[in-house]
């Protein structure tokens, strides 16, 4: 199973096309417009088989699979989460696309939404078959500006349910000590962040799995974002 995330800075129907060549069964899109809702007749015929949330017509979030795959929404929207979407693949894999966003105070936005996103839906999520994936605008480093609810505690939550970061647990790395970037203030290289995740169970990330990074001097074109690439060798 090859899942491939970004945050495509808007305007994705000009830029679907650029992923085609990495033939991923399924892609987490954050800054995506609604097919549905799009003027664009190739981008919506292009959406076969997705599932979309947002405030914005043009501006929220997209799981757009291969047509021999199941999606099915896995917990109802909630207004308190309302760009996380939770999906069953084909009646056996957890999928939760994330875009976690500013809010009114600290402790209800960014890592936070995706804390008590994880403490409400702990008893439902399948840990043992599960990715979560997305923009979470989020590194360790910024840990000391929330006394609960920072990245360390949800990396630790999900390290108990044996859930890692892919680039992490492959790379051996500690979270707050990446070596490579995923986001980049105002697209320049000289300003890089790793804010973009795909976490997994341990179980599937083994020796014949791999991930990417793709390169910033090709993507920084597109977006401040760089997509993510987690090949599981999996079937689904």
């Amino acid at each position: 199973m090859k899942v491939l995330s970004w945050n495509c800075n808007c305007k994705f129907r000009d830029k679907y096309q650029l992923l085609d060549q990495y033939n991923a069964d399924i892609l987490i899109i954050q800054e995506c417009e609604d097919p549905q809702q799009s003027s664009d007749s190739k981008y919506k015929s292009w959406a076969k088989n997705y599932l979309w949330v947002g405030d914005r017509k043009h501006q929220g979030l997209g799981i757009f699979a291969k047509t021999n795959i199941k999606l099915e929404a896995l917990l109802p929207l909630s207004n308190n989460y309302k760009l996380f979407l939770p999906v069953l693949i084909n009646n056996q894999y957890h999928l939760v696309g994330v875009w976690t966003k500013s809010a009114s105070t600290l402790k209800k936005g960014y890592i936070n939404q995706l804390w008590n996103f994880l403490l409400e839906n702990r008893e439902i999520l399948d840990f043992s078959k599960i990715i979560i994936t997305g923009d979470w605008n989020s590194n360790a480093k910024w840990d000391r500006k929330r006394s609960e609810g920072n990245h360390s505690d949800v990396v630790e939550f999900l390290k108990e349910k044996s859930v890692h970061s892919a680039y992490h647990y492959l790379q051996k790395l500690e979270h707050g000590c990446e070596r490579a970037a995923t986001f980049f203030l105002h697209r320049n290289i000289k300003k890089p962040y790793h804010f973009d995740y795909i976490f997994t169970h341990k179980s599937w990330l083994n020796k014949d799995c791999s991930f990417s990074l793709f390169k910033p001097t090709q993507w920084l074109k597109y977006s401040d974002h760089i997509p993510i690439l987690l090949d599981t060798k999996n079937s689904i």
